[in-house]
């Protein structure tokens, strides 16, 4: 079936925690608005279920696997099916599980932070693309990290390497998406001050809770048009960054 003309329609995956859970309990908030969030596992997404539990009309789990191409097409088809329409797709699933000098890095850890981090940002814009070129206000928005800009990422300290070259590389891919695309929008969005502000790992700092964080970028994201936003490496706070 098709949803009305004023629903948004989004999409978000690595929805199981975190700031990922977070967008999709703000988003399950809003009137006039459908989410379908994913998940690598639905059935042991506990906390996920609850929120489209809370929310059955407009809440909707998918499985949805890093670098699954056939696993990301289902998806959204999925959403097809039951809406007819993709609004904004927020690409927030990513890894970042090796805390490694570059000297000691193990190939397998630069390969599965690539594989999930580039490869799989990639794959969940192929599968949605066609879908999402119908949509008049069509968004697709992906988690960088200050860590990966190649002006200041390197000077953060923090040993999270395989995950900001990762990111360096999501960032090109993001603005590379842009220039390929005249009709798109793609708004790259810094999540590693979040993460530095979690995770103890990062140091000892007081940060935001995911919500705080999810709330802000979804302003950015409300407020981002292909001419203010569209290419451009982003902060919470609004900012532009270089890469």
């Amino acid at each position: 079936m098709s949803t009305q003309t004023s629903s948004i329609v989004y999409l978000v995956s690595g929805a199981t925690r975190g700031i990922g859970l977070a967008f999709v309990s703000l988003l399950a908030e809003r009137p006039n608005t459908i989410v379908f969030a994913g998940a690598r596992d639905p059935a042991t997404a506990s906390d996920l279920q609850a929120v489209a539990a809370k929310h059955p009309d407009n809440v909707f789990v998918v499985e949805l696997k890093a670098c699954d191409q056939a696993g990301n097409t289902r998806a959204v088809e999925q959403i097809r099916q039951k809406t007819g329409r993709l609004d904004v797709v927020i690409a927030n699933a990513a890894i970042a599980n090796s805390l490694k000098l570059l000297v000691d890095e193990t190939p397998e850890a630069m390969r599965e932070h690539f594989d999930v981090n580039v490869v799989g940002t990639l794959v969940l814009f192929q599968a949605a693309y066609p879908l999402m070129k119908a949509s008049p206000t069509r968004k697709f928005v992906v988690m960088g990290a200050k860590g990966g800009s190649i002006t200041n990422g390197p000077e953060f300290g923090v040993l999270v390497n395989a995950y900001c070259c990762s990111k360096a590389a999501v960032h090109y891919m993001t603005k590379k998406l842009q220039l390929e695309n005249e009709d798109f929008g793609a708004v790259d969005t810094d999540m590693l001050r979040y993460a530095q502000e979690r995770d103890p790992r990062f140091g000892n700092a007081k940060g935001a809770a995911p919500e705080e964080v999810a709330a802000s970028i979804l302003q950015i994201v409300d407020n981002a048009t292909r001419e203010n936003a569209g290419g451009k490496f982003m902060d919470v706070s609004g900012a532009v960054n270089a890469w």
